[in-house]
């Protein structure tokens, strides 16, 4: 359709607006440059700066007249420029891929390979500094000769954008795999980096450009790389005529790659908070490694309470941590954590209090002698409120699983070897052999002071025992709602699934352990006092007594 050499324009005899954001919007009687003539009722157009799909029965062929001024810009002189200006841009865009390729090639077989074999780092290590590099360079190696080949065909039917939109789906996937790792490498390379910077000062004076400096800005080349694609696509589409076929996809490849640019930028920031987390970064936690709680599973940001008071919640397999940030936002604060065998969440409807909110509430039993309190977060969007309804409500049934399983288990395995409760019985003598298999003869029997004096010893020590006993014995009602199911977890040594409980545990007897010794401390300030003023008094005494002696004598 058309003039041959001419764009085909159509007009529309119905206004049309599109649901998707790849859809052509227009009013009745406007003037559409067709791009691509698709089977199927559907076509692509432009109309001024935007192009996009459009059904072909809301519109008709427009014949411009001779006579007329075209609205539109079809001179050729003005499309031999904008051939000149894309053939510039393809160029770079080309010549810079093919630069990047280079470099991550050089990168490791001058850096990274020689690394490896000097076992400079342990071999986990390695993997995580090295992650998919190589799948990212095989990435835009594919890239660069599909565009290459698309260049071939005569500029009408050149179509980078097109190539950029069909591979979007693999650079997100393998981008967002390496953004998920560069913290991770980033991490050990800091750790390592004194041996690193000496391995490859010596890797330089043989000749090769290394330092710790070239290794850490080659390995942050990839998302860096990433974040320019949609920039060259938009000044592509600056330089595409309204009619070429390639103009639609090059404008949704350009809003394509931005969005996969700034989500691999969220991965890569969320990655870093969470390492920063795990690797001991968060000032007033105590207790035992926060690494030991296992890998972090989701984490993100809610406002919490009436106050709408920020805060970070961080879902571990067997914990829920509550963190809040420093005022420059450089470091994380503890606020609190949540055992999830102590918890449920519920999604809340909307309100005009709050909207996108879901409450964290306790199962009705006091954890460690403590009711929970009920916790109001509020999501940014609905999605996140979704998110973590279903993660936490997914990691309490995964954990009450293992647990019922392991009880019933427990129900079952009887351990003859298990010993019963202490008593004072545990102190007596065994009985003595059989006299019969005694090769010796029996010794004379004890006289009855002796047994008076093992009597008196045996009181003795009863009573220190059963004193010992009343100090450091719990609540059993506190111990019956939470702490059975956990000695029989314990007899099934499944200490791996127990790990946040056995943390919870012992931070509870550090607890008691800290408040021991300042009652002991307490008693021995109160012991000190009592005889700095049993002496004072003994002082004022004796020397009342003296005056009333001078008194009578005198």
């Amino acid at each position: 359709m058309g003039v041959e050499g001419q764009p085909f324009l159509v007009q529309a005899i119905y206004s049309f607006k599109g649901q998707n954001n790849d859809e052509l919007c227009f009013k009745k009687g406007d003037i559409i440059t067709v791009t691509q003539e698709e089977e199927g009722g559907w076509w692509e157009g432009t109309l001024g700066e935007k192009t996009g799909w459009f059904p072909s029965n809301y519109v008709k062929e427009y014949i411009v007249q001779t006579d007329n001024l075209s609205p539109l810009k079809t001179s050729n002189d003005i499309t031999v420029q904008q051939r000149a200006y894309r053939t510039v841009v393809i160029k770079d865009l080309v010549d810079s891929e093919r630069s990047f390729i280079s470099d991550l090639q050089q990168l490791i077989s001058s850096i990274l390979f020689p690394l490896e074999k000097a076992h400079v780092l342990s071999k986990e290590e390695f993997n995580e500094v090295i992650g998919n590099l190589k799948e990212v360079v095989s990435l835009h190696e594919t890239l660069l000769c599909n565009v290459e080949t698309a260049l071939v065909k005569s500029p009408n039917e050149q179509r980078v954008g097109k190539v950029m939109l069909l591979m979007a789906p693999r650079f997100k996937q393998t981008h967002q795999t390496y953004c998920n790792g560069h913290p991770s490498a980033a991490f050990v390379i800091n750790k390592h980096k004194d041996k690193l910077s000496a391995y490859l000062q010596q890797l330089g004076e043989n000749g090769q450009q290394s330092s710790i400096l070239v290794l850490t800005s080659g390995l942050s080349k990839p998302f860096r790389r990433l974040e320019r694609y949609s920039n060259h696509l938009q000044e592509l589409e600056r330089h595409l005529e309204e009619s070429h076929p390639d103009r639609g996809d090059t404008q949704r490849a350009a809003a394509v790659f931005k969005e996969i640019a700034v989500s691999c930028s969220l991965i890569r920031r969320q990655k870093e908070m969470e390492l920063d987390i795990t690797t001991g970064g968060v000032r007033g936690w105590e207790g035992q490694d926060i690494a030991k709680l296992g890998s972090i599973i989701h984490m993100g940001s809610v406002a919490v309470g009436p106050d709408h008071k920020d805060r970070y919640l961080v879902l571990f397999p067997t914990t829920l941590l509550m963190l809040s940030t420093s005022h420059r936002m450089s470091a994380f604060i503890y606020e609190g954590k949540l055992p999830l065998t102590g918890i449920k969440v519920n999604k809340l409807e909307d309100t005009e209090n709050y909207k996108n909110a879901f409450e964290i509430v306790g199962k009705g039993v006091s954890v460690f002698g403590c009711l929970i309190e009920r916790i109001l977060a509020i999501c940014q969007t609905k999605e996140d409120q979704q998110k973590w309804v279903e993660l936490i409500t997914k990691q309490c049934e995964v954990i009450g699983a293992k647990s019922s399983h392991i009880q019933r288990a427990s129900e079952i395995v009887v351990d003859a070897n298990l010993e019963g409760p202490w008593s004072i019985s545990c102190l007596r003598p065994s009985a003595p052999c059989r006299s019969s298999l005694l090769k010796s003869d029996k010794p004379p029997p004890k006289s009855e002071k002796s047994f008076e004096e093992d009597a008196e010893i045996l009181r003795v020590i009863e009573s220190y025992c059963t004193t010992a006993n009343s100090r450091f014995t719990l609540n059993s009602d506190i111990l019956d709602g939470n702490f059975k199911p956990l000695v029989e977890k314990n007899n099934m040594g499944n200490s791996e699934d127990l790990s946040g409980t056995v943390t919870e545990l012992r931070e509870q007897i550090q607890l008691i352990q800290n408040e021991l010794h300042t009652l002991r401390g307490d008693v021995r300030d109160e012991k000190s006092a009592r005889e700095q003023l049993q002496a004072l008094l003994n002082t004022k005494v004796n020397s009342v007594k003296s005056v009333n002696e001078l008194v009578i004598t005198e």
